[in-house]
């Protein structure tokens, strides 16, 4: 259901009046108008100037209103006149609350599909007027503020509740799940940004590491003060070490801040309370007459002068950074007559449109601390338990997650359902449960098609069992945990594994192996840990499929069951490192452990092939010959390292032969990447005897069997088997996909078609005829 040009009902958090606890509403969102987006709100930060607002200015004109300014989100639907951004495609889900003998309440879930991820400004830039030319400032003429400073709300809105106007406070309002801005107070971001970090991009971080940066110009080789270390303070440090400062003095009255300080680049100590005079003093005995730089942080008049007076005389710079508008600011004239200048920095001086952006990259190349802030993560709903975390200096931020209002609820979705065996997939609204104990429930966002389903599909798997929702080569966004989950957190990036990993059961503890047997006997019966399903359409169950079931907009996996990865990673790639990229990979590295010049063999050059072949490459062998029957795969082969390939159909004798001639007596390594028992016998019959080794790693159809003759077992050669890679999944998946990052590994390369959910028919068509390596579902 498209939401574009239509009111929306959502939920937001309504400040009513001044010094009172916030209201989680039922709000209507207007359509933009020209020149305005309007944004799904993913996850939002509450700030010091929200509580400002609420309990310090407690204006009268500023009420009603809907609070939150630090925030990310995706663009819904823009108004006439937007060219710079683009929207997604959002989809209605209902959402239930079950009771324990009945349906309690049903709502409804606006989930977007795509469209430009977006950070919210506070501070606009039209990039028009004369401020917006003057590399000077980072003022605008077209902010909020220059409407009403008091109400910290421009008088235009967007909002309505009950009836009433609801104001947009400091032009943004992101305790909302939808909100309507200014494009000229809009940043694009990079796709891959996690938006449950960049949100604080959207004030603290920018304020107090732009403070540094760019209002004070921080020296190589100087020395700061910090004064009060909440997260803009925290972030000012940062930026006094990014800026080569030699010396950081970190200040607060609160001890407990001064570890963290350190590990943000704090060198110095001081608790105002350990001295008996005043802290300008005691700074200024500890720095020879005076620190070169201080950053007040706190938002207190008092300490704005104290910050000014620990400079050095001659060229000392103190930068006003906490936010006051209650009280005015006072220092003798001789303290600026005396040489120190006194400067005050709204968003770090930060250009919002064009800086933002670059500091999302900054975050992306790890060249800026985000992760470090956060110290909670909660709901809308918990707006004011974070409030109250704030207030008594219990966190240095808490990150609210919007869009995950669904927890505890059952979600209703699309899913494609194998109702029998050979039978065409169906498109259907299903009911995804929510997790029990141990378990996690997430939003896959990829997945990709894999032989295995195929497989299952046509009847040949001994354990299929339907209906059941295949899929299990995927990966997407943890939505909500069940009881007792630990190691996951909703907003976690993760993959789902096939193969588990408790860490408790003897595979697991055992170095020879990478098979769990803690829920084998479950996952093969197509049923979550406690023998029931999370999976249910038209009033009947459905089974899961590999513990993963990815061909659902949500599934629910055990949590042994999940490798969270780093969330940076594409998942519309990663996804493929659920299963036939570790799974070839792993099999050349860690099962055969090809060694350094020697000689393989893969067998079917299929992505399975070729991940084997880019394997078999890692190693260092010195000769890889890729075996298919389609000659349109070998120019791919030799990209992902093959040295030489063969077409069986060219060759009057048996495969094996022909390899046996070719390489003085056999391969050292073969690998079979078909399913296929005739061809696994060809792969073992193609090693050199004395030391050969064959991998199996293609699954046959059911009641095959393998056979050889004894001698070629007994004259030295090992036959072995392959699943997922030899790989330790919950330990080894998050390490594959730092290497894909590190570009040690390719992934991008098997991916040759990516399509819509909707297509999964035609993705299969492609698959079988074999017209694609591996094709990407987006959901």
């Amino acid at each position: 259901m498209a939401t574009a040009g239509k009111v929306i009902k959502c939920k937001a958090a309504v400040a009513w009046e001044p010094n009172k606890p916030l209201v989680i509403e039922e709000i209507e969102v207007a359509p933009p108008e020209a020149n305005e987006v309007r944004i799904k709100i993913v996850a939002t930060a509450v700030c010091h100037t929200d509580l400002y607002h609420l309990f310090e200015n407690m204006h009268e004109a500023g009420f009603p209103t809907v609070l939150g300014h630090e925030a990310a989100g995706i663009v819904e639907s823009v108004g006439p006149g937007v060219t710079e951004l683009q929207p997604g495609q959002f989809q209605m889900y209902t959402i239930i609350k079950v009771g324990l003998k009945l349906i309690l309440h049903m709502a409804t879930l606006f989930f977007c599909l795509s469209g430009d991820k977006v950070i919210p400004l506070f501070i606009a830039q039209c990039r028009e007027c004369r401020f917006c030319k003057s590399p000077k400032t980072n003022q605008c003429e077209q902010a909020w503020s220059t409407s009403d400073k008091g109400a910290m709300a421009s008088p235009v809105s967007r909002f309505t509740c009950k009836g009433k106007k609801v104001l947009q406070f400091t032009g943004t309002s992101t305790f909302s799940e939808y909100t309507v801005v200014h494009e000229m107070a809009v940043a694009k971001i990079d796709p891959a940004a996690p938006l449950e970090k960049v949100c604080l991009i959207g004030c603290g971080v920018c304020t107090g590491y732009g403070a540094a940066v760019n209002t004070a110009k921080v020296e190589p080789g100087s020395t700061c003060a910090v004064f009060g270390l909440g997260a803009v303070g925290l972030a000012a440090v940062m930026g006094c070490k990014a800026a080569g400062a030699k010396r950081i003095i970190a200040v607060d009255i609160n001890p407990d801040k001064f570890e963290k300080a350190e590990v943000f680049g704090a060198t110095d100590f001081v608790n105002p309370k350990d001295h008996n005079k005043p802290i300008s003093q005691v700074l200024s005995e500890m720095t020879d007459g005076g620190v070169d730089f201080s950053l007040e942080c706190a938002g207190n008049v008092g300490v704005m002068r104290s910050a000014l007076e620990s400079c050095i005389q001659g060229w000392g710079v103190s930068v006003i950074v906490g936010w006051t508008d209650l009280e005015d600011f006072s220092a003798r004239p001789v303290q600026l007559i005396a040489g120190r200048t006194w400067k005050g920095s709204a968003f770090g001086g930060f250009k919002g449109r064009d800086d933002v952006p670059q500091m999302v990259k900054a975050y992306m190349d790890k060249k800026i601390k985000l992760d470090e802030f956060i110290t909670h993560n909660m709901t809308l709903d918990q707006v004011n338990d974070a409030i109250e975390l704030m207030k008594h200096g219990k966190c240095i931020r808490t990150v609210l997650n919007v869009s995950m209002a669904t927890a505890g609820k059952v979600i209703r979705c699309k899913a494609a359902v194998a109702w029998e065996a050979g039978k065409p997939l169906a498109m259907e609204e299903v009911e995804v449960a929510p997790p029990k104990q141990g378990e996690v429930r997430l939003k896959v966002v990829a997945t990709g098609i894999c032989h295995t389903d195929s497989y299952t599909l046509s009847g040949s798997d001994p354990e299929g069992v339907f209906p059941v929702v295949l899929g299990h080569e995927g990966a997407g966004i943890v939505e909500s945990v069940g009881e007792g989950v630990t190691k996951f957190q909703p907003g976690d990036t993760v993959i789902p594994l096939y193969i588990p990993q408790c860490g408790e059961c003897k595979f697991c503890k055992n170095p020879k192996t990478n098979l769990c047997q803690k829920i084998r006997a479950t996952q093969g019966k197509g049923l979550m840990p406690d023998g029931t399903t999370r999976f249910s359409c038209k009033g009947k169950s459905l089974f899961h499929f590999m513990g993963c079931s990815t061909f659902s907009e949500y599934t629910v996996v055990a949590e042994i069951s999940l490798a969270k990865v780093d969330h940076r990673a594409p998942l519309d790639k990663v996804c493929l490192l659920g299963c036939g990229i570790t799974t070839g990979y792993g099999a050349a590295l860690n099962t055969a452990k090809v060694e350094a010049g020697s000689t393989c063999a893969v067998f079917g050059l299929g992505a399975l092939g070729l991940a084997a072949v880019m394997g078999c490459k890692a190693a260092g062998a010195a000769r890889i010959i890729g075996i298919d029957l389609n000659p349109d795969k070998f120019s791919t082969a030799k990209e992902f390292g093959a040295t030489e390939v063969v077409n069986p159909k060219e060759h009057s004798k048996p495969i094996q032969e022909v390899l046996v001639e070719m390489t003085d007596g056999g391969v050292d390594y073969s690998f079979e990447c078909v399913g296929n028992v005739a061809i696994m016998r060809a792969a073992l019959e193609a090693c050199h005897k004395g030391w050969g080794t064959s991998v199996i790693i293609g699954v046959a159809a059911a009641g095959q069997e393998i056979s050889t003759r004894p001698f070629q077992l007994v004259t030295g050669r090992t036959w072995k088997g392959t699943a997922f890679g030899g790989y330790k999944s919950v330990d080894s998946v998050p390490k594959l996909v730092e290497e894909y990052m590190s570009k040690k590994l390719k992934v991008d390369e098997f991916v040759t078609h990516t399509l819509p959910f909707a297509k999964i028919t035609d993705g299969f068509d492609l698959m079988h005829a074999g017209k694609c390596i591996r094709v990407v579902l987006q959901f």
